[in-house]
């Protein structure tokens, strides 16, 4: 255990509004981008892994915590209502810092393993610093967004303000990076052991791995993105008409852009565990082969090992092709209605200013009434398309008039008459094209992939090992 493996860090805060200084540090703290929004229960941390394949409302904000005390979990706004203190004052705000290997060697792997630590060491650390502890709040967050150097982001403060002097001893830091090391080393034991047990629970993923799942969340920003452009770059190259089964002979082209999707698929927290493990009984599985029938061609080449994880990836990708079947199922009228009804409400209609005469207007809305029927839009949501763009255009109507008067029985729109006025609204086929392109696979079911991988996935471990087991009985009634 070097210098260098515990960093940390104390400074004084001056503020005009005492309170709303420690607002800020906890906005900070507690930013999405950064904070860990776990629970410090391990419990709940392990019945939130448990719910992740079937609970739609996981990532409501609802469920994430960021702050802690001494007494746990803690909400950000209810800690602001306790405090009272307006006036001009000081707190104190730190961080302690590690490389991630030395953390989680030394058990500092889930957010309950540095509630811990933080209950040990912080309420010693304010003694040395000469305050009361009774007079005394703290709050801690966890930070993994420097994936090398995982850290507890700290702020201290007096309830009743005793004093005026800022600075800290330098004591304070040797011994605060002192009791820190003793807490580490006592307990690394302790983690290993309590590790054990929990991977024993979970027959699946330990707490290092837990926490990695925590950590990027179920379906990120950046996966939803970044699988997308990968759907997006397959579903843009695949014939509309022949045969699309993984295996089928007019996938050959396109069958690496679609292993590379499965890939990344199984490469998500969720299922990569399990995966590494299924690699793991393919590779046992072909070594006893290899004992059995000695070294063949077949098993030179592994030829149960890549025909068992061509299987898998077959299942997966055959999901992936049945989702671009029903899309290529839809005629283009209806995909054009698909999208509307989910999008309309966001576009930004516009259409010229300098339109002199009111019937150009007129025209204009009577195209836009058939788009929105077109979109099977309600009353009131043709109400708000109507009154965006009456506002972004600087157009002087009353809603309710102008959708009356052009309201018609005849909505039938061909595709050019839908792009042309699509165009009189400000949006030509490039820039509508462009927009579709963005949003309209934002509707895939990207949990269902992850589902549907991990079951499949499950199915074939279990057939793995019932091989392994089969082959072992074999082995033994043999050698009876």
């Amino acid at each position: 255990m070097s210098k260098s493996d515990i960093v940390f860090q104390l400074q004084y805060k001056k503020c005009k509004n005492k309170k709303l200084g420690i607002k800020g540090w906890m906005n900070y703290a507690s930013r999405k981008q950064k904070a860990d929004a776990s629970s410090i229960d391990e419990y709940n941390l392990l019945k939130d892994y448990a719910l992740f394949s079937d609970k739609e409302t996981y990532l409501n904000e609802n469920n994430e915590t960021y702050l802690w005390t001494s007494d746990g979990d803690v909400v950000k706004q209810d800690e602001l209502n306790k405090i009272t203190d307006t006036s001009a004052g000081i707190y104190w705000r730190g961080f302690l810092s590690f490389p991630s290997e030395f953390a989680i060697s030394h058990g500092l792997i889930t957010k309950a393993d540095f509630y811990s630590l933080s209950n040990q060491v912080i309420p010693q650390l304010i003694l040395d610093m000469g305050l009361n502890l009774n007079n005394v709040s703290w709050y801690c967050a966890l930070h993994r967004d420097t994936s090398k150097h995982p850290h507890i982001h700290f702020c201290v403060f007096e309830k009743v303000p005793t004093r005026n002097k800022t600075t800290v001893p330098k004591y304070c830091f040797k011994n605060f990076k002192s009791n820190v090391a003793k807490y580490l080393v006592n307990y690394q034991k302790f983690y290993e052991l309590r590790d054990k047990s929990f991977s024993d629970i979970t027959g699946k993923v330990n707490l290092q791995e837990l926490n990695k799942i925590k950590n990027q969340r179920l379906f990120s920003d950046k996966y939803r993105k970044d699988l997308n452009k990968l759907l997006l770059k397959l579903y843009d190259e695949l014939p509309a008409k022949g045969r699309l089964q993984y295996n089928s002979k007019n996938m050959n082209m396109y069958r690496k852009d679609l292993d590379n999707i499965i890939e990344f698929i199984l490469s998500h927290d969720s299922v990569k565990y399990d995966y590494a493990n299924y690699l793991k009984l393919l590779d046992k599985h072909q070594k006893e082969l290899n004992v059995l029938y000695g070294n063949s061609k077949s098993n030179q080449e592994r030829k149960y090992y890549n025909d068992q994880k061509k299987r898998l990836y077959s299942k997966i990708g055959n999901e992936i092709l049945s989702n671009y079947k029903i899309y290529q199922a839809m005629n283009f009228m209806e995909r054009e209605k698909s999208f509307l009804n989910k999008n309309i409400t966001t576009l930004n209609f516009r259409s010229r200013s300098d339109y002199a005469k009111d019937e150009t207007k007129k025209d204009i809305a009577k195209q836009l009434y058939k788009i929105c029927i077109l979109a099977d839009l309600s009353e009131s949501q043709m109400k708000k398309v109507f009154k965006n763009w009456l506002h972004n255009s600087h157009y002087n109507f009353d809603v309710d008039s102008l959708i009356a008067s052009v309201s018609t029985l005849d909505t039938d729109m061909s595709v050019q008459e839908l792009y042309s006025a699509l165009k009189r609204l400000g949006y030509n086929s490039t820039r509508y094209n462009k927009l579709k392109t963005a949003n309209f696979y934002k509707e895939l079911n990207y949990k269902r992939f992850i589902n549907k991988a991990i079951n499949h996935l499950y199915n074939e471990i279990d057939r793995e090992e019932k091989e392994i087991i089969e082959q072992m009985e074999y082995e033994l009634e043999v050698k009876k």
